[in-house]
């Protein structure tokens, strides 16, 4: 296809192409008769979806990055939309945004962190994410912040693979995801920002994602 016009909106598009081209086939068990791969690859593609347009627009458009990396210049209208939707609203007023779908909770750090490497997700907060008010708590999240879990879970590798149950289950299919990310006061860590989603609902956000922001280019 040639070097992008814009990255922050022809890559989203090109991996959503990727997505919808080899989604049957990645989805599929494989030849040995393991687990299909379509969980790991709908990580690995969707992180330069979410963090190009956040890096590159939305950031430069906020004051919170350096400016020789801005594509926000190449179209003024999507950076608009970007410092519109992208704010201290809620993120169930977002065009991207799917109702019912995302859980959320947060665990203040107290006396110390759970250890997420070997113990997955806790329980404790796999059944707070489970109650109604997970539900409630996700709808109420502002864009922003929705925006910066997604961004810092992909970035810096806090995410969790969930089973059907949403539990981390060792060697059962992946069913959901949930994005970790810190919550920081002063450089000093205050606590940890669970979101969780269903694999699903994960990949038809990442087509209203690329296609918000090929509409509003």
């Amino acid at each position: 296809m040639g070097n992008p016009q814009n990255f922050s909106v022809d890559i989203p598009r090109r991996c959503q192409m990727l997505i919808d081209e080899l989604w049957p086939q990645i989805s599929q068990k494989r030849e040995d008769g393991s687990l299909p791969l379509n969980a790991s690859f709908l990580l690995a593609i969707s992180t330069p979806m979410i963090n190009l347009p956040i890096e590159r627009i939305w950031k430069p458009e906020m004051g919170h990055a350096v400016g020789h990396l801005n594509d926000g210049v190449l179209s003024s209208r999507l950076a608009k939309a970007m410092r519109k939707n992208i704010g201290d609203h809620p993120i169930s007023q977002a065009p991207f945004y799917q109702p019912d779908v995302w859980r959320y909770h947060y665990l203040p750090k107290g006396t110390g962190l759970p250890d997420l490497s070997q113990g997955g997700l806790p329980a404790d907060v796999g059944a707070a994410l489970e109650l109604p008010a997970g539900l409630t708590a996700g709808a109420a999240l502002t864009a922003a912040l929705f925006s910066k879990i997604l961004r810092n879970g992909l970035a810096h590798g806090g995410v969790l693979y969930l089973d059907e149950h949403g539990r981390s289950t060792l060697g059962a299919p992946v069913r959901a995801f949930c994005f970790v990310s810190t919550k920081e006061k002063d450089r000093k860590v205050e606590g940890l920002h669970f979101l969780r989603v269903g694999m699903k609902n994960y990949r038809a956000f990442l087509q209203l994602w690329a296609k918000w922001l090929q509409d509003e280019r």
